[in-house]
Protein backbone atom coordinates (compact mmCIF):
# COMPACT_ATOMS: atom_id res chain seq x y z
CA UNK A 1 0.00 0.00 0.00
CA UNK A 2 1.17 3.10 -0.93
CA UNK A 3 2.02 5.81 1.63
CA UNK A 4 0.08 8.70 2.09
CA UNK A 5 2.26 11.55 2.83
CA UNK A 6 1.43 15.02 4.46
CA UNK A 7 2.79 18.17 5.29
CA UNK A 8 3.79 17.94 8.33
CA UNK A 9 3.25 21.41 10.83
CA UNK A 10 4.34 22.80 14.31
CA UNK A 11 2.12 23.78 17.41
CA UNK A 12 1.91 27.61 15.78
CA UNK A 13 0.86 26.34 12.22
CA UNK A 14 3.87 26.71 10.31
CA UNK A 15 4.51 23.88 7.67
CA UNK A 16 8.20 22.30 8.99
CA UNK A 17 8.08 19.18 6.45
CA UNK A 18 6.44 16.26 4.82
CA UNK A 19 5.71 12.91 6.87
CA UNK A 20 3.48 9.69 6.44
CA UNK A 21 0.47 10.22 7.74
CA UNK A 22 0.54 6.86 9.77
CA UNK A 23 4.01 8.37 11.47
CA UNK A 24 1.73 11.19 12.16
CA UNK A 25 -0.81 9.73 13.37
CA UNK A 26 1.54 7.29 16.13
CA UNK A 27 3.73 10.23 17.08
CA UNK A 28 0.82 13.15 17.24
CA UNK A 29 3.04 15.61 14.90
CA UNK A 30 0.60 18.13 13.61
CA UNK A 31 -0.99 18.35 10.19
CA UNK A 32 -3.94 19.43 8.31
CA UNK A 33 -7.33 17.85 7.03
CA UNK A 34 -10.99 19.50 6.18
CA UNK A 35 -14.51 18.87 7.05
CA UNK A 36 -17.37 19.82 4.88
CA UNK A 37 -20.88 19.42 6.31
CA UNK A 38 -23.21 19.35 3.10
CA UNK A 39 -26.88 21.11 3.49
CA UNK A 40 -29.33 20.77 0.74
CA UNK A 41 -32.55 23.51 0.51
CA UNK A 42 -34.41 21.69 3.15
CA UNK A 43 -31.83 22.70 5.60
CA UNK A 44 -31.15 18.88 6.13
CA UNK A 45 -27.22 17.86 6.73
CA UNK A 46 -26.04 14.66 5.50
CA UNK A 47 -23.98 12.64 7.40
CA UNK A 48 -21.77 10.13 6.57
CA UNK A 49 -21.50 6.38 8.05
CA UNK A 50 -17.63 5.40 8.10
CA UNK A 51 -17.47 2.11 7.49
CA UNK A 52 -16.18 -0.71 9.59
CA UNK A 53 -12.56 -0.96 8.11
CA UNK A 54 -11.42 2.75 9.30
CA UNK A 55 -8.49 2.62 11.83
CA UNK A 56 -10.14 5.85 13.48
CA UNK A 57 -14.20 5.69 14.89
CA UNK A 58 -15.50 2.91 12.51
CA UNK A 59 -19.19 2.38 12.60
CA UNK A 60 -19.33 5.85 13.64
CA UNK A 61 -21.63 9.19 11.81
CA UNK A 62 -19.83 11.91 11.25
CA UNK A 63 -19.88 14.58 8.58
CA UNK A 64 -20.40 14.69 4.91
CA UNK A 65 -17.06 14.33 3.77
CA UNK A 66 -13.42 14.81 5.48
CA UNK A 67 -10.12 13.82 4.98
CA UNK A 68 -6.48 14.85 5.05
CA UNK A 69 -4.81 17.71 3.27
CA UNK A 70 -2.04 15.70 1.08
CA UNK A 71 1.37 17.05 0.71
CA UNK A 72 1.48 20.05 -1.09
CA UNK A 73 -2.06 20.27 -1.65
CA UNK A 74 -3.72 23.22 -0.06
CA UNK A 75 -7.50 23.27 1.56
CA UNK A 76 -10.01 23.92 -1.26
CA UNK A 77 -7.93 21.21 -3.15
CA UNK A 78 -8.31 18.82 -0.32
CA UNK A 79 -12.01 19.74 -0.35
CA UNK A 80 -13.00 19.14 -4.00
CA UNK A 81 -10.85 15.66 -3.80
CA UNK A 82 -12.85 13.61 -1.05
CA UNK A 83 -16.12 15.26 -2.30
CA UNK A 84 -15.28 13.28 -5.42
CA UNK A 85 -13.50 10.50 -3.76
CA UNK A 86 -15.52 9.96 -0.63
CA UNK A 87 -19.22 10.83 -2.08
CA UNK A 88 -18.62 10.92 -5.69
CA UNK A 89 -19.83 14.69 -5.80
CA UNK A 90 -18.51 17.91 -7.68
CA UNK A 91 -18.20 20.63 -5.00
CA UNK A 92 -19.15 24.09 -6.19
CA UNK A 93 -16.86 26.24 -5.71
CA UNK A 94 -19.42 29.83 -5.20
CA UNK A 95 -21.44 27.30 -2.87
CA UNK A 96 -18.38 26.71 -0.55
CA UNK A 97 -18.19 28.98 2.52
CA UNK A 98 -15.45 28.51 5.15
CA UNK A 99 -16.01 28.61 8.73
CA UNK A 100 -13.01 28.40 10.59
CA UNK A 101 -9.63 26.78 11.47
CA UNK A 102 -9.90 24.36 14.71
CA UNK A 103 -7.14 22.56 16.30
CA UNK A 104 -8.26 19.24 17.08
CA UNK A 105 -6.59 16.49 19.36
CA UNK A 106 -8.59 13.51 19.59
CA UNK A 107 -7.15 9.94 20.81
CA UNK A 108 -8.05 6.72 19.80
CA UNK A 109 -6.56 3.95 20.31
CA UNK A 110 -3.17 3.81 19.49
CA UNK A 111 -3.53 6.89 16.96
CA UNK A 112 -2.81 10.08 18.37
CA UNK A 113 -4.34 12.81 15.78
CA UNK A 114 -3.25 16.31 16.41
CA UNK A 115 -4.85 18.29 13.69
CA UNK A 116 -5.35 21.97 12.13
CA UNK A 117 -9.17 21.27 10.66
CA UNK A 118 -10.24 23.54 7.85
CA UNK A 119 -14.21 23.95 8.43
CA UNK A 120 -16.65 24.46 5.68
CA UNK A 121 -20.23 24.36 5.11
CA UNK A 122 -21.55 23.34 1.64
CA UNK A 123 -24.81 24.45 0.44
CA UNK A 124 -25.56 22.24 -2.40
CA UNK A 125 -28.30 20.08 -3.57
CA UNK A 126 -27.56 16.14 -3.82
CA UNK A 127 -30.21 13.34 -3.80
CA UNK A 128 -28.75 10.08 -1.41
CA UNK A 129 -29.08 8.22 -5.07
CA UNK A 130 -26.56 10.35 -7.05
CA UNK A 131 -23.85 9.89 -4.24
CA UNK A 132 -21.46 7.13 -4.56
CA UNK A 133 -19.43 5.97 -1.38
CA UNK A 134 -16.06 5.07 -1.44
CA UNK A 135 -15.98 1.89 -0.06
CA UNK A 136 -13.16 1.99 2.24
CA UNK A 137 -14.24 5.34 4.10
CA UNK A 138 -17.88 5.23 3.74
CA UNK A 139 -20.63 3.01 4.50
CA UNK A 140 -23.55 4.87 4.41
CA UNK A 141 -25.13 8.52 4.40
CA UNK A 142 -28.42 10.19 5.46
CA UNK A 143 -29.73 13.26 5.63
CA UNK A 144 -30.88 14.97 9.11
CA UNK A 145 -32.68 17.75 10.08
CA UNK A 146 -30.90 20.33 12.36
CA UNK A 147 -32.98 19.57 15.03
CA UNK A 148 -31.78 16.17 14.13
CA UNK A 149 -28.25 16.83 13.93
CA UNK A 150 -27.87 18.94 17.17
CA UNK A 151 -29.58 16.07 19.37
CA UNK A 152 -27.71 13.65 17.63
CA UNK A 153 -24.22 16.46 18.62
CA UNK A 154 -25.96 16.78 22.69
CA UNK A 155 -25.96 13.01 22.75
CA UNK A 156 -22.83 12.15 21.78
CA UNK A 157 -23.83 9.96 18.76
CA UNK A 158 -21.27 11.46 16.04
CA UNK A 159 -17.79 11.25 16.04
CA UNK A 160 -16.52 13.70 18.74
CA UNK A 161 -15.59 17.22 17.32
CA UNK A 162 -16.79 18.94 20.75
CA UNK A 163 -15.80 22.51 19.62
CA UNK A 164 -16.16 22.09 15.96
CA UNK A 165 -20.05 21.12 16.85
CA UNK A 166 -20.50 24.35 18.91
CA UNK A 167 -19.15 26.42 16.35
CA UNK A 168 -21.66 25.01 13.51
CA UNK A 169 -24.42 24.96 15.78
CA UNK A 170 -24.05 28.62 16.44
CA UNK A 171 -23.41 29.14 13.24
CA UNK A 172 -26.26 27.41 11.99
CA UNK A 173 -28.61 29.05 14.68
CA UNK A 174 -27.70 32.66 13.06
Amino acid sequence: MAKEMIDEYNYRGEKIGVVDKDIAHEKGLWHKSVHVWLINDKNEILLQYRCAEKKLYPNTWDCSFAGHISAGENSIQAVQREGKEEIGIDVDLEKLNFILTNRECIKYEDINSNEFVDIFLLRQNFNLDEIKFQKEEVSDAKYVSLEEFFDLMDNDKLLPHKIEYMVLKEYLNK
